[in-house]
C-alpha cells in the first residue's frame, strides 16, 4: 500500500530535492510552499506523515507551528516532523508540546529524513 507524505517548505529547490530523495515505489510525496496550500492539501487528502519547515516565507514567523496545530486538530494520529534552521530550546519545547513526533534542525540530510520516516512507520 502506498504511503502519502506531505512535505512543506517555502524553498522550491529544497522541496524538489527532498521529494526526489524520499519518493519511492511505496511512498508518494506531495509538496506545498505555503501554509495555505498545505492546509488545502490536508483538507483534500489523508496523509501518513507531514514534514514541515518552521518558517514559510519572509515573515520570520512560525507558520510551521500553526500547521502543526492544524494537523493535530484535524487528524491527531498523523506523524509530524518539524524542521528548522532557526532552532533553539524554546522552539523545540513548543514543537513537542504541540504534538510533533520529531524536531530536526537544518541542515537535515536525506538519510536523516528517511530514518525519521522509518521510525514513524512510514517507510
Amino acid at each position: 500500500m502506498t504511503k502519502h507524505v506531505l512535505l512543506i517548505d517555502d524553498e522550491p529547490a529544497i522541496l524538489m530535492a527532498f521529494k526526489k530523495l524520499l519518493q519511492s515505489p511505496g511512498i508518494e510525496i506531495d509538496t506545498a510552499e505555503t501554509k495555505e496550500s498545505a492546509q488545502s492539501a490536508l483538507n483534500q487528502k489523508n496523509y501518513d506523515a507531514v514534514i514541515a519547515d518552521l518558517r514559510l516565507g519572509d515573515t520570520g514567523g512560525e507558520e510551521g507551528l500553526e500547521l502543526l496545530r492544524f494537523v493535530k486538530q484535524h487528524n491527531p494520529a498523523v506523524p509530524t516532523i518539524l524542521i528548522t534552521a532557526y532552532g533553539n530550546p524554546e522552539v523545540m519545547e513548543k514543537t513537542y508540546r504541540l504534538g510533533a513526533d520529531l524536531y530536526l534542525e537544518k541542515p537535515v540530510s536525506s538519510n536523516t529524513l528517511k530514518d525519521a520516516l522509518k521510525k514513524l512507520g512510514v517507510q
